[in-house]
């Protein structure tokens, strides 16, 4: 080998000798963060562990004192008195008295046919046509947006 080659072969190996350690530093770092949260994680878990039954104690008051104030309503809605519901009529005169006559069912001959037809049978009345206003001619202060038309009537 060559000086000049063993020199570039020496600035390699440092390079990769400063990168593997920096790599190991990292790793290791990693490695006690991971510890670190490990440790904290299974304190967590034998916290939780030791109030669960605490917890699970108080769910179980709880449960027992709703059930309790339900069955206290319902013996208490159960001794309130009842009256017995009936439909309320409101009447406004005699006439609603009557019950309202049954129309007679059509004759056997007079039976519309099923099917929907657009054929009128007979042509309606001519409505009379409302009379008209006359047009009167607008005053410059009636027409305001020079339409030629009085909107105010």
């Amino acid at each position: 080998m060559t000086p000049e080659s063993r020199q570039v072969l020496a600035r390699y190996e440092d390079i990769t000798a400063q990168y593997t350690a920096r790599v190991n530093q990292i790793g290791e770092e990693f490695a006690a963060e991971l510890a670190n949260y490990d440790a904290i994680a299974a304190e967590r878990d034998r916290v939780a562990v030791d109030a669960l039954p605490a917890i699970e104690a108080a769910h179980e008051a709880a449960k027992a004192e709703f059930a309790k104030a339900q069955a206290e309503a319902a013996a208490e809605k159960a001794t309130t008195w009842n009256r017995e519901s009936r439909p309320t009529v409101m009447s406004f005169g005699s006439e609603e008295d009557r019950p309202a006559p049954v129309p007679p069912p059509p004759a056997p001959g007079e039976q519309r046919p099923s099917v929907l037809s657009f054929v009128a049978d007979e042509e309606p009345a001519a409505r009379p046509q409302p009379p008209r206003r006359p047009a009167t001619d607008p005053t410059d202060d009636q027409d305001d947006d020079w339409s030629g038309r009085s909107w105010v009537r």
